[in-house]
């Protein structure tokens, strides 16, 4: 079986890819000033009070039994109010979802989901949050215009903007949310690391991280018959850049156009500290697939790279590395 994409990186880069590289630089340097301008006049408009707030925890249980369903795992809890049942690896102490929505509420101004209350059950936790009216973007985007389209682009290249200026510290290990320093690495929950095993992990430091996909990558170089002198053995998982909080699932059914008329990202429980490059995969990776996308558009293909950065050379290794993700532990 040959090796995807085994020509040395730098003879498999045409004029084309160099043009669109070109492109893409000057477009994101003419939309950086309207970046900010919106990240400037954004605000974070939720009420303080909730429906729920005067609910115990075991009334908040009780309704969520009955409550309407809205998605797997999501119920309708109050008018205002939904809560989402999640599992998460490890079962650690506080949930890695609700921990990362904490976060873009308090130090952006990307509108999520406000976090009403978490109850801790034996193995999984119920998170409580707003309910967002709206339309997801997979439902109104065949029925916008251009312009409409555009300006989402533009919003939400400064949303990935301000979430990747969300650096981790050195002492924060790659992966979910923690809500205390200290608390111990959890597992990695991403396609990005198999599809037949996307739990991996967890890693202690992001030399672990790195140590993980290169291992992988020689995996396959060794699969597929690469010689160990092979110029491709030199090219490594790229962890130059520092961790940053990625959202880690953008796709059209998770972002919602909000009956206020804002933008609403939701569903964070796959976010975590990772490489900046990281978002651009998964970006590009769901694009691929219609049904989980919620639609096939070449604009919106096209404006992956334009919110997320231009990482082509990543993306030739992930998918050399990809195949080796099934192979071993």
């Amino acid at each position: 079986m040959p090796l995807p994409n085994a020509v040395p990186l730098s003879q498999r880069l045409s004029r084309r890819v160099t043009v669109s590289i070109v492109l893409y630089v000057l477009l994101s340097c003419l939309a950086e000033p309207l970046v900010k301008l919106i990240s400037i006049f954004a605000q974070q408009l939720q009420d303080s009070k909730s429906d729920v707030d005067e609910l115990t925890d075991e009334g908040i249980l009780q309704r969520f039994k009955t409550a309407p369903e809205i998605d797997c795992s999501v119920r309708r809890l109050t008018p205002r109010t939904i809560a989402k049942a999640t599992i998460e690896p490890g079962n650690p102490p506080n949930s890695s979802e609700a921990n990362a929505l904490n976060m873009v509420h308090a130090q952006t101004t990307i509108p999520v989901p406000r976090v009403r209350r978490v109850i801790k059950e034996e193995w999984s936790f119920v998170i409580v949050m707003d309910y967002i009216e709206g339309l997801t973007l997979a439902e109104a985007w065949p029925n916008l215009s251009l312009w409409k389209k555009i300006s989402i682009i533009l919003i939400l290249r400064s949303y990935i903007s301000q979430l990747h200026r969300l650096q981790a510290t050195p002492q924060t290990p790659p992966g979910p949310v923690c809500e205390h320093t200290g608390e111990p690495a959890r597992k990695c929950v991403s396609p990005l690391f198999g599809r037949t095993r996307p739990k991996r992990g967890p890693f202690a430091s992001y030399i672990e991280l790195s140590e993980f996909f290169n291992r992988q990558a020689r995996i396959g170089l060794s699969h597929f018959g690469v010689s160990n002198n092979d110029p491709l053995r030199n090219e490594l998982f790229d962890d130059t850049a520092p961790l940053v909080l990625t959202h880690s699932d953008i796709n059209p059914r998770n972002l919602i156009l909000g009956s206020d008329g804002r933008l609403w990202m939701i569903d964070w429980g796959w976010s975590g500290f990772y490489p900046p490059w990281f978002e651009y995969m998964s970006m590009r990776e769901q694009a691929e697939n219609e049904i989980l996308n919620g639609f096939q558009d070449r604009l919106w293909e096209l404006a992956i790279p334009f919110c997320c950065g231009i990482y082509f050379r990543q993306e030739q290794w992930m998918a050399r590395t990809g195949p080796a993700l099934s192979f071993h532990k």
